[in-house]
């Protein structure tokens, strides 16, 4: 569909170009008849006719005690997500904002509420203070974090941009070990009925770093025979003195067999 005349574009950051009196970019011809709209792969962008309303009052440096926390804040914070928010302020510092909103009890935050908690309350910190109404916070909150989670990736670019990184922080490097390794893995296939209830010989299995496992040591032959029975494994007959004997199942079948 061609580009309507007078509609807003902006380059790679997002942010609409200047333009002239007739609506155009300066220094830029108006459109030709089928040139492809611009924006994401969904379609494109807003037009002239859909302004965007900027909601954020100012930027504001605010000391981090000062704020108020948001009573219908849902997300809660893991000890590895916070000690790697620790490592990211001691080697890089503050290259997001908070934001906040101005009520009769003080500033309310909408976004942020794990940074506050890891700064000294004698911090300040940037913040966008927005003006926004209660049932718009609500929808703020519900959706600003997880539509970031939305985001696909491209595993080269990625894997090129973890090959440049240098880090002397403990948490940061066994965050993007852990993001080097998630690129590794590969696609399982999925397990059929019939695979399912097959047996796997334990001395047949090798460890392998893309599937997970669950080793249950047995001490007691009584412990073996139950578990035996209840996961339907065939009977071995115990010899004194001889080596161990192991079995490996299907995830799906020890499920099976427990929930039965």
């Amino acid at each position: 569909m061609p580009r309507k005349p007078g509609r807003k574009s902006g380059g790679r950051s997002g942010k609409p170009c200047a333009r002239g009196a007739a609506g155009t970019r300066k220094g830029a011809a108006e459109p030709a008849a089928g040139d492809a709209p611009e924006g994401g792969a969904g379609g494109a962008r807003l037009g002239a006719a859909e302004e965007i309303r900027n909601r954020v009052r100012e930027l504001r440096m605010v000391r981090a005690g000062d704020f108020k926390k948001n009573p219908n804040n849902y997300r809660e914070h893991p000890l590895h997500q916070r000690e790697l928010i620790r490592g990211l302020f001691a080697e890089i510092g503050f290259v997001d904002v908070w934001i906040a909103r101005e009520t009769p009890e003080g500033l309310e935050l909408i976004d942020g509420h794990m940074r506050t908690e890891e700064v000294p309350d004698e911090q300040l910190v940037p913040c966008l203070i927005v003006d926004l109404e209660d049932h718009e916070v609500d929808k703020v909150l519900a959706t600003l974090d997880p539509i970031t989670s939305l985001a696909s990736q491209n595993d080269e670019m990625l894997r090129d941009l973890l090959d440049r990184i240098e880090t002397q922080n403990a948490d940061i490097r066994r965050f993007l070990a852990d993001q080097e390794h998630e690129l590794e893995k590969v696609e399982v296939p999925e397990v059929t009925e019939e695979e399912k209830g097959r047996e796997v010989s334990g001395m047949d299995l090798e460890a392998h770093e893309h599937y997970d496992y669950l080793v249950v040591l047995c001490t007691t032959t009584q412990e073996w025979n139950v578990l035996v029975d209840r996961l339907g494994l065939p009977k071995v007959k115990m010899r004194r003195g001889s080596m161990g004997v192991s079995r490996a199942i299907r995830a799906a079948k020890l499920l099976e067999a427990l929930n039965s």
